[in-house]
Order: C-alpha cells, then sequence, then structure tokens
C-alpha cells in the first residue's frame, strides 16, 4: 500500500514518475508485495503450486515531498516511511502500525541527468 502526506506530494512524485522512468520502475519494484507463498526445497527452488494464505502482516510505504526540495517543477528528493502491521490467523490486521524503516529517494544528478539513489 501507498500512501502520500499530502496531495502537493502526491502530484511531485507522480511528476517525477513521468519525468524519470527509472525511478518510476524502482519504485514498483520496491513497493511490489509478496501475494502468495510458494512451497520451496532447501535449495530454494519452488517445488510446488502457489498456496493462497491469509498474511501474516500488511506493509504501507508513506512518500512526502518537501517544497523546499524541488528544483523546477520536479523533486530532488523523495522521503519514505515503511510501516508493518501484524495480522492474526485469518488475515485481519490488529495493532498499531509499527515504522520499519524511513530514508530517503535522492536526486544526485540533475533533471537533465538523473542519478537517482536511496538512503537508509
Amino acid at each position: 500500500m501507498i500512501e502520500f502526506t499530502d496531495s502537493f506530494s502526491q502530484a511531485a512524485v507522480a511528476e517525477a514518475c513521468s519525468a524519470f522512468p527509472d525511478l518510476l520502475k524502482r519504485l514498483s519494484l520496491e513497493l511490489t508485495l509478496q501475494i502468495f507463498e510458494r512451497p520451496l526445497n532447501e535449495q530454494g527452488r519452488i517445488i510446488g503450486p502457489a498456496e493462497v494464505e491469509p498474511p501474516k502482516s500488511l506493509r504501507k510505504t508513506v512518500l512526502y515531498v518537501c517544497r523546499r526540495d524541488m528544483v523546477e517543477h520536479l523533486p530532488k528528493e523523495i522521503g519514505f516511511c515503511r510501516y508493518l502491521k501484524h495480522c492474526d490467523q485469518y488475515g485481519t490486521p490488529h495493532g498499531e502500525w509499527l515504522m520499519i524503516l524511513n530514508g530517503i529517494y535522492y536526486n544526485h544528478g540533475d533533471n537533465i541527468h538523473p542519478q537517482w539513489s536511496c538512503h537508509t
């Protein structure tokens, strides 16, 4: 799940993903959630069909952009926090969201020659 702190951050991230396809690929890959549990052998190879199980936990990522981190109409820095919430045996979430990681995606290049990296 992706959440934005405000509509400005949502628009800035959307603009950055539109301008920088590599950033979009990076975010898509890092935010992909594992949906199916797959039985594996000792070598880590799949040995059977996917098993659909209730989730053991939910994850969400909150993205935010500060107005002072903008260069023209594109962000130089996109902050994020990742949270985890545990689920019961039926997949029902309970308890508080626990922050497990925070950091930034930072463009070490410029708007013409972007070079995005992640810092936690």
